[in-house]
């Protein structure tokens, strides 16, 4: 394995406690009872490293022996086929493009049961891939290969993607910053985000 990789997703304990990351993991198993499901990992505001605390989650779930889909969903600054080092020519909005063939866009990681579909190229992105339909039938394509799907979205407020999104997810967690975001702002999130129909499984506070 990458030490860098192993580096970023394992070891930032001081970033992304290990403990947040399993008390998730506990409210998953408690609360997701369906047989495969959809969670989404958002944010209050930009100061968060949803990338790092969602691949954190994603391998924990996977060392469980479920079968982990790990969705890079955030086209506003897609950094998932970075962190694991693969290329991002075909992914998410291809398969919803496309609405067929999304497990040709699948790649393998590093680590045993974890998986990634990546956004695809951003100048590929456009209004007319987040359409209910098209999305449903990408997710339950999904979900007949994996147990688990972890989206990681663009920050709730500002996207109307994410709200698009939580419709198709059984859970959500929500990733805030210490010293930065606001605890006004981060409970008129939830707000939303319950008002959107979304469970709120969580929220992961950052402290580095």
């Amino acid at each position: 394995m990458s030490e860098k990789i192993k580096q970023r997703l394992l070891l930032k304990e001081h970033y992304v406690s290990t403990q947040q990351i399993r008390m998730i993991q506990l409210r998953v198993n408690r609360s997701i009872r369906p047989k495969s499901s959809a969670l989404m990992v958002t944010s209050i505001d930009e100061y968060t490293d949803k990338p790092l605390v969602s691949a954190k989650l994603a391998i924990s779930m996977a060392q469980e022996g479920k079968r982990v889909l790990l969705v890079d969903a955030d086209f506003s600054t897609p950094t998932l086929h970075e962190w694991f080092q693969k290329n991002n020519e075909t992914g998410w909005s291809d398969a919803v493009l496309k609405r067929r063939g999304v497990q040709n866009k699948i790649k393998e990681t590093l680590f045993p049961n974890l998986y990634l579909l990546t956004t695809g190229p951003a100048n590929r992105f456009s209004q007319e891939m987040w359409v209910p339909e098209k999305i449903g039938g990408v997710i339950e394509e999904c979900k007949k290969e994996f147990d688990l799907i972890l989206f990681i979205s663009p920050t709730f407020h500002s996207s109307v993607n994410a709200q698009l999104l939580v419709e198709y997810c059984e859970g959500v967690v929500l990733v805030a910053r210490a010293n930065k975001s606001k605890k006004e702002e981060l409970l008129t999130t939830v707000e939303a985000i319950e008002r959107s129909g979304g469970k709120m499984l969580g929220t992961i506070l950052q402290t580095g």
